[in-house]
């Protein structure tokens, strides 16, 4: 995969679309998508903190809820770092992105045709690097993300667990190549790192 490719092809697809408000696809290096023995996967980008790139396909600092830990006002940012180190892992180490790559401040705000169109290009960018040799474990943060990422990689479904909020469910998938997915409800809304129970029923389905 060629990072400058891949640049263009965002730049052009954000024209076509009328979205303006930039995009990224990996939150971390660009190397992670060969090294992360880990993948977490959100939906999309929110809103940019001032210090953000806004058009740049991967962050090159280093794994962006850390750089930004103190700029970004999103919840999920404590919930993924507490999620890294539950699933034992520094945040450098962890292929982190989002399955749609375009910034918006709520995912309602892109109409359906345009999701659509924005997951495709997300299909076609994740599905190789979430096949590699190497990569043990894909975390999916929304039942958006989960949904993509076990349709595109033809997941069957396991095991399930409640979450510890009401009705709310974490599940278990597994790839053509055993590859476990651990699908959990967005951490923006539902904390659930930090939680005992919720931290017992995803250790619950790893084993």
């Amino acid at each position: 995969m060629n990072r400058e490719h891949w640049h263009q092809r965002l730049v052009a697809m954000e024209a076509t679309l009328s979205l303006r408000d930039g995009f990224r696809f990996v939150y971390g290096p660009w190397a992670t998508l060969q090294t992360g023995r880990i993948a977490f996967l959100s939906l999309n980008p929110g809103r940019a903190p001032s210090s953000s790139a806004l058009r740049d396909v991967s962050d090159e600092r280093g794994n962006s809820y850390s750089v930004e830990r103190h700029t970004t006002r999103s919840p999920i940012t404590d919930q993924a770092l507490r999620a890294f180190s539950f699933f034992g892992a520094q945040p450098d180490e962890v292929l982190t992105g989002v399955v749609c790559p375009f910034r918006t401040p709520s995912w309602k705000d892109l109409t359906k045709e345009k999701r659509d169109h924005a997951l495709e290009l997300g299909r076609q960018f994740w599905v190789q690097p979430l096949q590699r040799p190497g990569l043990e474990l894909i975390v999916c943060c929304s039942t958006e993300a989960s949904q993509a990422v076990v349709g595109w990689l033809h997941a069957r479904h396991e095991a399930s667990a409640s979450a510890g909020w009401g009705n709310i469910a974490i599940h278990r998938y597994r790839t053509k190549m055993g590859v476990p997915i651990i699908a959990l409800p967005h951490l923006s809304r539902f904390r659930l790192f930090g939680r005992p129970q919720s931290e017992t029923a995803i250790r619950g389905l790893l084993e």
